[in-house]
């Protein structure tokens, strides 16, 4: 287990949790992954990632083994205000 330093936003208690990870290449969505280590903020909920956590996401989204897919529901929100 990792021993991470206090939060740099608000200064609370970071301790490891497993989190889901959203991961973005620029403006694309790559992949939503289940269980990465992460230190969360307990008091602001800031998530930090080890350098090597993020290292081998970057390795496994190049591979592009991906267990399953799920289709997720695209709103534009200006188009929305705009017919309300």
């Amino acid at each position: 287990m990792y021993k991470y330093d206090d939060c740099t936003f608000c200064g609370g208690r970071v301790s490891e949790r497993k989190v889901q990870k959203v991961c973005w290449w620029g403006e694309k969505l790559m992949a939503i992954m289940d269980n990465v280590p992460a230190g969360v903020c307990q008091q602001c909920g800031e998530k930090y990632y080890q350098a090597k956590v993020l290292k081998e996401i970057e390795y496994f989204l190049k591979k592009r083994k991906f267990e399953s897919q799920i289709k997720i529901p695209l709103a534009d929100f200006a188009k929305a205000q705009a017919m309300s």
